[in-house]
Formats: C-alpha cells, structure tokens, sequence
C-alpha cells in the first residue's frame, strides 16, 4: 500500500477533522465578537486631566494619619488601568486604592476597591457606560476634596471650561440675535410687497 494513498479510511478521518476545526474555527470568531474591546477612553481622559490640576484630596498618609494629598502623587493610570490611593499607611493592613478597569469577560468596566495585605477587589460599581462610570467617579472624589487647598479659580482646566463655556454662550446670543434680525427683514418685505402684491390684484368682474 502507497503510503501517500488516500483511502476511505483516511477520507472519512480528514472530514472529521475538517468539520472540528471549522466547528472550533467559527466558535472563536464568535467569541471574539462577543468579547469585544470595552470602552475606556473616555475614563483615562478624564482621570489623565484632572491629575494635573491642583486638586487635593484626603488621603491616609504613611504615619496612618490623616493628611491632604495632591491628585498627581495619589492617581496612576497605566495600560487601561486607573488607580487613587487612598490610604499610603507604612501598615500594609492599611493600604488601600481604588481601581478603575475594562473587564473583557464581562464586557464592563469595574470600580474596585482593594485595602490591606495582599487584598482582594471588592466590586463597588459596575456598568458597561464611561459616563456612568466617571459619575461614580466623581462622586467618590468629591467626597475626598480638601476645599481649604483646592481652589476652582486657580485650575487651569476650569479657567478653560469658562472660556469655553463664555464663547458658546456668546455664539448662542449671536445666533439668536440673527435670527431675530432674519425676521424681522422677512416681516417687513413681506408687508412691503404683500401689499403691493393686493394692490395688483385685479378686481372681480361683474357679469
């Protein structure tokens, strides 16, 4: 028997492996579709541009007292990953920071907190939207600001939001006034000649 030769056997085999791998080929395609990339720009952003503003935030310093931390020094945002410590204690039982990350398998993005030794996530929030997410975000920062050393009108950020938000109401004035103007023009033309128009206008005639 030529050992190249292609029996019955062998055709029988080689479609079953045929039929295996495309069943297996196609179970994948349809994996991947499934675990498509999670949606986190939009937190890095964030978290990227409030760390270089002054903002000070409570924290849990190394003596494990309380203590006003600059965000810069507590939020890390590496690979998809944001991180603010809130608690830098020399006792490891006292360590703890929040993550912020895109989960694949469960196609969301996860609030976690980890605090102490060898700590395990504890899930605090959980949604597929950015906007939700940083929300959340928000509002656990917010509870954290140290107001007496964050000062709104020294950020560079914010004198920007109000730059930005003076120009589109200034814009917004400007439209509105045109198309008053518009208006009024197509009032007045349209009184001017839809009078003349009448004058025109010839009158019935008598039978």
């Amino acid at each position: 028997m030529n050992k190249m030769e292609i029996t019955p056997a062998l055709r029988y085999f080689f479609k079953k492996l045929e039929r295996k791998s495309e069943a297996l080929r196609q179970a994948e395609i349809l994996e991947k579709d499934l675990k498509k990339t999670v949606p986190f720009d939009e937190v890095e952003r964030f978290a990227r541009s409030i760390m270089t503003q002054n903002i000070f935030i409570y924290t849990v310093g190394v003596n494990g007292k309380r203590e006003s931390t600059i965000l810069t020094k507590a939020m890390f945002s590496i690979n998809k990953v944001v991180r603010i410590y809130y608690s830098t204690s020399f006792d490891e039982d006292q360590q703890g920071f929040l993550r912020l990350r895109p989960d694949i398998d469960q196609q969301l993005i996860l609030v976690e907190r980890l605090h102490g030794f060898r700590p395990k996530p504890e899930l605090l929030y959980a949604s597929k939207d950015e906007c939700h997410v940083i929300r959340f975000f928000i509002n656990w920062l917010m509870r954290r600001v140290d107001w007496e050393k964050t000062k709104i009108d020294n950020l560079d950020l914010y004198k920007r939001f109000v730059d930005v938000e003076r120009k589109e109401l200034e814009e917004a004035i400007a439209a509105e006034e045109a198309e008053r103007e518009h208006h009024e023009l197509q009032r007045t033309l349209d009184k001017h000649f839809g009078q003349r128009e009448k004058r025109k206008m010839p009158s019935r005639l008598h039978h």
